[in-house]
């Protein structure tokens, strides 16, 4: 009888925790979500590239959702749609501002974009992650703007410096193009050769579209440079690639979107001895990455590129620095993230990285030259700035 009595008070005990735990779950899901609009190019000519992007987002908020949610709370996105352009992304962002109250914005990747979008998320006072490169957009004072990614001036720093002194070249021959990027990338270049008594001729400014590059690459031939700096888009970075080997172009080339799996699936094996520089690159040996690239392949079927892990990252970053200041304070929130580093301890996800005053990030990079038409890493790069940084 006394044996019968215990067990059924340990039973009721069980089944009481049960429904108290289940009750804390139910309570935690009953919260309210915590909404990050992605504003993007999910159409147009960026299209392809932030695929890669939300894809990656996706997998950050299901992958944090299924651990309980920042604080308790399941992150819910949203997405608009930039068109891959500028005038249309101030529309997109001020309609997710205006619908979804987001407590953090994501994307775009275009430059030009950002460059026009960002007066909105700083007046709204959004925290604002974004996959943009040029220069510009952490030099207007925007307390509220972080990247993802190195900026122009910083990626064409490392890898010139590189150029410079382990392949000692004096003269380069630079194509790019005419937009917001492409212009960042190009001033960035010439300051930064013109310190190295590096000469630059021909210059050549093609168009964001262009799709024959004859004309461009026979005036670089003819000239004979130590160096071809390709700036076009992904995309068309993998059509100048197999015009120039068509023409027989046999200069060493730094194409700055060739460190893209979609550089790869278009320009095959001649993309062959073109180097790239890139923070993220699938075949990294970091085990974090490698982490990455497992689950996104598992996902998607697919590896990921650059893009993807700015979006993993940013949603991460929401996570871990609300999560650092206890609250859901957007003001908070923008100081945190000023002189901001990322330990390996605060999320075992992510890799460690550094945000500066400005909101620029600071990562160790990789320099990769394409050989039989995957990337093999020549080098890797210390963060220009912050921890482990060495680069002068």
């Amino acid at each position: 009888m006394r044996s019968n009595v215990k067990r059924y008070v340990v039973g009721a005990m069980l089944v009481l925790g049960c429904l108290i735990w289940m009750s804390g779950e139910a309570a935690a899901q009953a919260k309210d979500p915590v909404v990050v609009s992605v504003v993007g190019e999910l159409s147009g000519g960026g299209a392809v590239m932030f695929d890669y992007f939300w894809k990656a987002a996706q997998m950050a908020r299901d992958e944090i959702n299924a651990k309980g949610g920042i604080l308790g709370r399941p992150i819910k996105l949203t997405s608009y749609d930039t068109q891959s352009d500028p005038p249309t992304s101030v529309s997109a962002i001020k309609r997710a501002l205006a619908q979804d109250k987001p407590y953090a914005v994501v994307g775009p990747i275009y430059s030009g974009s950002t460059i026009v979008n960002m007066a909105e998320t700083r007046a709204a006072k959004v925290p604002h992650f974004v996959g943009s490169e040029s220069w510009a957009i952490t030099t207007k004072g925007n307390p509220y703007i972080f990247r993802t990614s190195e900026n122009t001036k910083i990626d064409a720093v490392k890898m010139l410096r590189w150029l410079a002194e382990e392949k000692k070249i004096k003269r380069a021959a630079m194509i790019y193009r005419g937009d917001e990027a492409g212009v960042s990338s190009k001033d960035a270049t010439l300051e930064y050769l013109k310190e190295k008594g590096v000469s630059v001729d021909p210059l050549i400014v093609v168009d964001v579209r262009q799709k024959d590059y004859t004309a461009e690459l026979l005036k670089v031939k003819a000239s004979k440079p130590d160096v071809l700096i390709v700036d076009p888009d992904v995309g068309e970075a993998a059509i100048l690639a197999r015009q120039a080997k068509k023409l027989g172009v046999d200069t060493l080339q730094y194409s700055r979107n060739a460190c893209d799996p979609v550089f790869l699936e278009l320009a095959k094996t001649d993309g062959d001895g073109i180097l790239c520089h890139t923070g993220f690159i699938p075949n990294s040996p970091d085990e974090r990455s490698k982490a990455f690239v497992d689950r996104y392949v598992k996902r998607w079927g697919k590896e990921p590129s650059e893009e993807a892990y700015k979006a993993y990252l940013a949603i991460y970053m929401v996570k871990v620095v609300t999560e650092q200041i206890k609250a859901f304070d957007q003001e908070k929130f923008a100081q945190k993230m000023k002189n901001f580093v990322l330990t390996a301890d605060m999320d075992p996800n992510i890799i460690p990285a550094y945000w500066d005053e400005n909101g620029d990030y600071h990562f160790r990079s990789h320099i990769a030259v394409v050989k039989d038409g995957k990337y093999e890493i020549m080098t890797r790069v210390p963060p220009f700035k912050g921890p482990g940084s060495g680069q002068k």
